[in-house]
């Protein structure tokens, strides 16, 4: 998968998460997927602007330190909506990473050698 083809994915999982938004059964879910759909957007955005002149893995590493400063911060609090609202960003983070490439160069899914 290229670039392009991974803003797409992107975009198109950010798209879905608001549709979810707008159907959640209560306003912490409502919160969660909102903030899914804002990360999985910004990757898309940071990918195609920013990030366009950086490598694979400078890329990865920027999302994950993204990532481990929104579950920081959601670890920190005790619940209510700002943590629904962090859970979100690390699950839109988490999604997020499914289509980057990683230190090794691999995309989720990640297949081993089977060993027989």
């Amino acid at each position: 998968m290229n670039r392009e083809q991974t803003i797409e994915r992107l975009r198109l999982w950010a798209t879905r998460a608001q549709s979810e938004a707008l159907y959640a059964d209560n306003h912490d879910n409502m919160l969660h997927w909102q903030a899914q759909s804002q990360v999985l957007s910004g990757v898309a955005n940071f990918l195609a602007d920013q990030g366009a002149n950086l490598n694979d893995f400078a890329i990865w590493k920027r999302v994950v330190a993204d990532r481990e400063e929104s579950l920081a911060q959601w670890m920190a609090l005790r619940g209510g909506a700002q943590a629904s609202y962090l859970a979100g960003q690390v699950a839109g983070y988490d999604v997020a990473l499914t289509a980057l490439r990683d230190a090794a160069g691999r995309v989720w899914p990640r297949t081993e050698p089977h060993v027989n």
